[in-house]
């Protein structure tokens, strides 16, 4: 039973010590952690956690008001590609068409 309570390796355990002390740190804060972890602890936590999609590249825990996020490595650069390729299009879009995409000829 106490080891279901600290969770696997005491994670739950430590980061609810991390989550605490960035509220006493700053009472009246709000604070958001950020882990970008490589595969096999990415997956240990999230197994850990809940049963989730095992597709999703990253997720979020709240643990007592603060969130703390899990994101796979190099998944953000997945990610900023994606962004990339839509500005670019954005971009063409917008010099082809104007300000709006919409057409010049009015009815």
């Amino acid at each position: 039973m106490e080891e279901n309570s600290k969770g696997a390796n005491g994670v739950l355990e430590k980061l609810a010590m991390i989550t605490d002390a960035t509220q006493q740190i700053f009472p009246n804060g709000k604070s958001l952690i950020i882990f970008e972890l490589e595969t096999n602890d990415f997956k240990k936590v999230q197994d850990h956690f809940r049963k989730i999609d095992t597709n999703h590249k990253k997720f979020v825990v709240d643990i007592s008001g603060v969130e703390v996020v899990f994101i796979l490595e190099d998944s953000m650069q997945d990610e900023e590609k994606v962004e990339e390729k839509k500005s670019f299009w954005k971009t063409i879009k917008t010099k082809l068409f104007g300000k709006g995409g919409k057409s010049s000829i009015k009815n």
